[in-house]
C-alpha cells in the first residue's frame, strides 16, 4: 500500500512539474510594409517539434515551454526569433527579404525562396523597369539577367525584341521562351497591348529544375510575369505621368553629299563612261550647292507621352488592385507611332478556409508603321537614301516628283500617301477558387481557369499615284483588310501538401492541366482604285476584263495539350533541400503515335553555410551550393504539321484538292539540361553573388531532309540531329556605401554561351544562302570567301582561297569559310544606383560580343553599278588608276556580293537607361498630406558605342537587308503622385 501511495505521489509530482513548465502562447504576425496579416507563416519551437501556422487573420495559437524561443520564417520574408520570456502575447513584426536566401521567387504554379531553389532563377522588380518608355516591355530586359539575350532589330513603336535564353536550342523550331502572366500563356506579338505599369515582378526560369514542371512548354525558358495585387489597409492612390521626345541616332554609314555625288558621276565607268548626265560645269557648280536634307524631311522628333492611375487596397480578407493607362508614343519616321489603352482589375479573397481570386486586363493598341529591312525601291527608308541629294521632292507646281534620272520613287509620296494600321483588341484574365482542408494540416486544392483572347485587325491603302500602289494587281491602287481570332483556354487543377514537422521542410503537389488554342482569319485585296475613296468603297468591282478581280483569303486551326505532373521539394534542418518533378504531355500537333511524352527533373541544393563545421566567418553570410539535371521538350512546329494535308486548287477552271503537306512522323524537340552553381552573400548581406555553370543538349532536332523531286516537294521535316548550348553566368551586386543620408549600390552580369552543333543526321555541312550548319560549330554561321582588298595595279578585287593564306582575283564559291556566328556569345549588363537625401541616379549598361552581321545595307549603296542613285560616301574611295591603295574596287570588276567585305561585328556597348530623380522628404509629405511625391527625368539609349555601318548594331537575323528603322534615342520627364 505504501508502495502504490509512493508511485502515485510520484507521478503526480512529475505531472504537476511538466505542467507547470509550459502554457499557452497566443500572438499576430504582419506585413512590416503595411501592417497587414500575413497567413501561413511556419510558427516553430526552437530545437522541438511543435509548431503551427498563422490563420486568416494572421493569428497563431501555440503550447511551448517556459522561455521558449520562437522562430517565424515564410516565404519572401526573412525569419524572426522572439524569446517568450514571461508574455502569453507575441506580436512579430516580418520584413521583405531582399538580396539573402529569403528572397521569394515564383514558377508560375508555386512560391518558393531562394533556399530551396536548386534551380536557376532570376527575378526583377517590375518597379525597376516600368517607366521606361517602351512600347513592349522585353526590351527592358535587356541587360538585366544573366542568360537572358534581349535584341531589338527594328526601333518601330511596338515592335518586339527577340529574346533567348541560355542560347537558341532548335533550327526549324522555336526559340522563343514561354510567356506567364498570373498562370496563363501570352505571346510575345502581343506585348504592345500589355501595361508594363502593372507588372509586379519578373521571373526568368533557365533551368530543368525550375522549367521542367513545364514540360514540353519550357525548352526555352520561362520568363513568369506576375501582376499587382492589393493590400490590406487604406486605400492607396498613385497617378504616374511622363512626356518626353525620341529623336534619330547616328547613322555610321555616311552618303554622299550633292558636291561629293557630281565628284563621283565623273569617275569613269563601263558603257558609261564618266559623266553620264552630261552635266555641264554650270549645272554642277549650282548642283553641288543643293542639298535638300531628304531624311531630315522624313524624320522628326516623336513625342512620347504616358499616363498611369491605380488604386489598391482591401482589408483582411479582401484585396484589390484596379488601373487604367494610356500610352502614346509617336515614331521618329512620320507617320508612325503607337497607341495604347489599358485597364486591370484583380482581387483576392479569403472566407474561411476558401481563398478566390480574379485577375483580368483588358488592352487596345493600333500600331502605325512602315516597310524597313528590304531592297524594295518603294520602301520610304530605302527612298530617302537612294534618291539623288541634289533633286528635290517637288517640283516647280508643289508637286511630288521622283528621281527622274533613275525612276526612284518619291520617298515622302510614298510614306504620305500610303497607310496603314494594325489595331489589336486583347483580354487575359483568371479566376481561381482554393480550398485548404481542416481536417488535414497544409492540404489544399485549387482550380485555376483563364483566358487569353486576341483579336487583330489590319488595314493597308496603296494609293494609285505610288510606286507601291502601281505595282497592286491592275496597276491602280489597293485596299487590304485582314482578321484574326486567337483564343486560348488553360485549366490549372492541383491538389497540394505543405507542412514543416520538426526539421523536416514537406511540399508536394500534383496537377492535371488542359491548354486549347482556336485560331480563325479572313483577308481580302480589293483593287482599281480609281475614286476619291480611300477605303473598301474605292474597290472597282473585279470582272475578267478590268484585271481588278479580288483575292480572298482565310483559314483556321486549333491544337491542344493535355498534362499531368507533380511537383515537390523536400527540406532538412533548413539547410538540405531535394527538388524533384516529372510531367507527362499529349499534343495534337505531334504523329498520332508520337503525341506523349515523359520529362522531369531532380534538383539538390546545400546551405553550406548551416553547418556547424563551416567556420563563423564575421563577412560571410550565406553561402550555398546547388545542382540539377532534367529533360524539357519542344512542341514547335505548326498545327497538323505532322499529317497529310490537301489544300484547293483549281485545274482549267474545274475546282478540286492538292497536296499541300507530306505526312511525317515528327515527335518531340527534347533537351536533356544539367545546372550547377554556387551563391553566396557577404558583410551583412551588401555583397552578392552567383556563379552557374550550364550544359544543354537538344536531341531529335526538328530539321529538313531533302526529297526527290518526283515526289513534288523539295524536303520533308524529320526529328534529325543533336545541338548544345554551354555556357556559365556570373552575377553580383553590391551596396558599396550604405549610411543613413547615402547609398551607392552597383550590379553587373555576364554570359558567355557556347552554340554547337553536333549532328545533323550524318550530314557535315548544309549550306542555305549566306549561312551553314556545320558539325562542330554554331548553328547558322555566315559561310562566305574572304575578301582580301583590291590589286592597287589592276583596280581587281582581290579574295582569299580556302587556305586563308593565297589570294586571287578570281571569285570561287568553292573558297568560302565559315565566318562567324550571327548569335553573341558574350553579352550582360552592368548598373549603377546613388541616393543622397531623395536624390536617386540610375544607370544602366549593356553591352554583347562576338557576333557577325551581314551589311546587305552596305552592298545597296556600295555597288558602281547603281552609279545613277546617291550611294555612301566610301564610293570615292574608288580604284581609278594604277598605283592607288584602297578598299572600294574598279568600276569595271565584276562585284560578287557572298563576300567577307559587307560582313561587320556586332560589338556594343549601349547605355540603355539613365535616370535621376527626387523624392520629397518624409516631413513636406505628411504636412501635404501625400503618400509620395517624386519628380524624374529619363534618357533611353542615349548612346551606343559600336563600329557598325549603320544606326544600330542589333541585328537579330543575321542580314541587314536594307532600310533600317533604328532604335529610338528617347529623353522623358515624368512624375509620380501618391496619395
Amino acid at each position: 500500500m505504501r508502495k502504490s501511495l509512493l508511485l502515485v505521489s510520484s507521478l503526480l509530482f512529475i505531472f504537476t512539474h511538466a505542467f507547470a513548465q509550459t502554457k499557452t502562447v497566443t500572438g499576430k504576425v504582419t506585413d512590416a510594409r503595411d501592417g497587414s496579416p500575413l497567413i501561413g507563416v511556419s510558427v516553430n519551437v526552437k530545437g522541438s517539434k511543435a509548431g503551427t501556422t498563422t490563420d486568416a487573420s494572421g493569428l497563431f495559437r501555440l503550447s511551448v515551454p517556459e522561455n521558449a524561443v520562437l522562430i517565424f520564417s515564410n516565404v519572401g520574408f526573412t525569419d524572426e526569433q522572439v524569446t517568450v520570456g514571461n508574455s502569453e502575447m507575441v506580436t512579430v513584426t516580418m520584413r521583405v527579404a531582399t538580396r539573402n536566401l529569403q528572397e521569394v521567387v515564383i514558377t508560375g504554379y508555386t512560391l518558393q525562396n531562394k533556399r530551396q531553389v536548386a534551380g536557376s532563377i532570376a527575378k526583377i522588380s517590375g518597379d525597376e523597369v516600368k517607366l521606361q518608355p517602351l512600347g513592349s516591355f522585353d526590351k527592358a530586359l535587356q541587360g538585366k539577367v544573366p542568360g537572358l539575350l534581349s535584341q531589338s532589330q527594328s526601333g518601330q513603336p511596338g515592335s518586339t525584341a527577340v529574346v533567348t535564353i541560355r542560347g537558341k536550342g532548335s533550327i526549324n523550331g522555336t526559340n522563343e521562351p514561354l510567356y506567364i502572366v498570373d498562370g496563363i500563356q501570352i505571346n510575345s506579338a502581343d506585348f504592345a497591348s500589355i501595361n508594363p505599369g502593372d507588372i509586379e515582378s519578373y521571373n526568368v526560369l533557365k533551368d530543368a529544375s525550375s522549367t521542367a514542371i513545364y514540360g514540353s512548354r519550357g525548352a526555352n525558358g520561362v520568363i513568369v510575369i506576375t501582376t499587382k495585387k492589393g493590400y490590406s489597409g487604406k486605400t492607396r492612390i498613385d497617378y504616374d505621368f511622363q512626356y518626353g521626345w525620341s529623336q534619330l541616332p547616328e547613322n555610321r554609314l555616311r552618303l554622299m553629299t550633292s558636291a561629293e555625288k557630281l565628284q563621283y558621276e565623273f569617275f569613269d565607268r563601263p558603257d558609261f563612261g564618266p559623266n553620264p548626265f552630261g552635266w555641264t560645269q554650270a549645272e554642277v557648280d549650282s548642283l553641288s550647292k543643293l542639298n535638300y536634307n531628304i531624311e531630315g524631311i522624313l524624320f522628326r522628333k516623336g513625342i512620347t507621352q504616358q499616363h498611369q492611375l491605380s488604386a489598391s487596397g482591401g482589408n483582411e480578407r479582401t484585396r484589390f488592385y484596379v488601373s487604367g493607362s494610356l500610352f502614346d508614343q509617336q515614331g521618329v519616321v512620320m507617320t508612325t507611332g503607337l497607341k495604347r489603352y489599358t485597364g486591370r482589375v484583380n482581387i483576392d479573397n479569403n472566407f474561411g478556409n476558401w481563398r478566390f481570386g480574379l485577375n483580368t486586363t483588358l488592352g487596345y493598341s493600333r500600331v502605325t508603321g512602315t516597310r524597313e529591312n528590304d531592297q524594295y525601291i518603294g520602301s520610304p527608308l530605302n527612298a530617302i537614301r537612294w534618291f539623288n541629294p541634289y533633286l528635290n521632292l517637288y517640283d516647280a507646281d508643289g508637286n511630288y516628283q521622283v528621281d527622274f534620272l533613275q525612276g526612284q520613287p518619291n520617298p515622302l509620296q510614298e510614306l504620305l500617301e500610303n497607310f496603314g494600321n494594325s489595331d489589336q483588341l486583347k483580354g487575359v484574365g483568371n479566376v481561381y477558387i482554393e480550398f485548404a482542408f481542416p481536417w488535414v494540416k497544409g492540404l489544399k486544392a485549387k482550380t485555376l481557369w483563364g483566358v487569353d483572347f486576341t483579336e487583330d485587325e489590319a488595314f493597308t491603302y496603296l494609293d494609285r499615284t505610288t510606286d507601291q500602289g502601281s505595282q497592286s494587281q491592275g496597276g491602280n491602287g489597293e485596299v487590304d483588310r485582314a482578321f484574326s481570332r486567337t483564343f486560348r483556354y488553360t485549366g490549372t487543377t492541383s491538389l497540394s501538401y505543405q507542412r514543416t514537422v520538426g526539421d523536416h521542410d514537406i511540399s508536394v503537389a500534383v496537377y492535371n492541366e488542359i491548354i486549347q488554342r482556336k485560331i480563325e482569319n479572313f483577308a481580302f485585296n480589293g483593287f482599281g482604285l480609281v475614286g476619291p475613296f480611300k477605303n473598301e468603297a474605292g474597290i472597282t468591282p473585279g470582272t475578267a476584263t478590268n484585271g481588278y478581280i479580288p483575292t480572298v483569303g482565310g483559314g483556321g486551326t486549333e491544337s491542344s495539350l493535355l498534362s499531368y505532373f507533380i511537383d515537390g521539394i523536400y527540406g532538412f534542418k533548413k539547410k538540405y533541400y531535394l527538388n524533384f518533378g516529372a510531367r507527362r504531355d499529349g499534343s495534337s500537333r505531334l504523329a498520332k503515335d508520337k503525341q506523349w511524352a515523359n520529362f522531369g527533373q531532380v534538383g539538390l541544393s546545400w546551405i553550406v553555410s548551416e553547418e556547424n563545421f563551416f567556420p563563423t566567418i564575421n563577412w560571410l553570410n550565406s553561402l550555398k551550393f546547388k545542382a540539377s539535371y532534367g529533360s524539357v521538350g519542344s512542341q514547335g512546329i505548326g498545327d497538323f504539321s505532322t499529317r497529310e494535308l490537301y489544300g484547293p486548287t483549281v485545274y482549267n477552271g474545274v475546282g478540286g484538292l492538292v497536296l499541300t503537306n507530306l505526312e511525317t512522323p515528327l515527335t518531340w524537340e527534347r533537351k536533356v539540361m544539367f545546372n550547377t552553381g554556387v551563391e553566396f552573400t557577404t558583410f551583412g548581406g551588401r555583397f552578392g553573388g552567383i556563379f552557374e555553370f550550364y550544359n544543354n543538349i537538344t536531341k531529335d532536332l526538328f530539321l529538313d531532309r531533302q526529297l526527290s523531286r518526283t515526289s513534288g516537294f523539295q524536303s520533308i521535316t524529320n526529328n534529325l540531329g543533336r545541338m548544345q548550348n554551354q555556357g556559365f553566368e556570373i552575377s553580383f551586386n553590391a551596396d558599396v556605401i550604405k549610411t543613413k543620408d547615402f547609398t551607392w549600390s552597383l550590379e553587373a552580369n555576364y554570359t558567355r554561351n557556347n552554340n554547337k552543333l553536333l549532328d545533323q543526321n550524318g550530314q557535315n555541312d548544309n549550306v542555305t544562302g549566306l549561312f551553314i550548319n556545320r558539325v562542330g560549330e554554331a548553328t547558322n554561321s555566315l559561310y562566305l570567301v574572304k575578301y582580301a582588298g583590291v590589286d592597287p595595279n589592276t583596280g581587281e578585287a582581290l579574295y582569299f582561297k580556302k587556305d586563308g593564306k593565297t589570294t586571287s582575283t578570281v571569285y570561287d564559291p568553292d573558297d568560302r569559310i565559315l565566318v562567324g556566328p550571327i548569335d553573341p556569345p558574350n553579352f550582360g549588363g552592368f548598373g549603377t544606383t546613388l541616393n543622397y537625401k531623395g536624390i536617386a541616379l540610375d544607370v544602366l549598361f549593356s553591352y554583347a560580343w562576338g557576333a557577325q552581321t551581314y551589311n546587305n545595307d552596305r552592298l545597296n549603296v556600295e555597288n558602281s553599278i547603281y552609279w545613277f542613285s546617291n550611294l555612301s560616301a566610301s564610293m570615292l574611295r574608288e580604284w581609278q588608276k594604277p598605283g592607288d591603295i584602297t578598299d572600294i574596287p574598279s568600276a569595271f570588276n565584276d562585284l560578287h556580293a557572298e563576300t567577307t567585305r559587307f560582313v561587320e561585328k556586332n560589338d556594343y556597348l549601349r547605355l540603355r537607361n539613365v535616370m535621376l530623380s527626387y523624392t520629397l522628404p518624409r516631413a513636406l509629405l505628411d504636412k501635404w498630406k501625400l503618400r509620395n511625391i517624386r519628380v524624374f527625368a529619363q534618357g533611353q539609349n542615349l548612346h551606343v558605342w559600336h563600329n557598325f555601318q549603320g544606326y544600330d548594331p542589333e541585328i537579330v537575323t543575321g542580314i541587314l537587308g536594307g532600310s533600317q528603322y533604328p532604335q529610338l534615342k528617347t529623353v522623358t520627364f515624368g512624375l509620380n503622385l501618391g496619395f
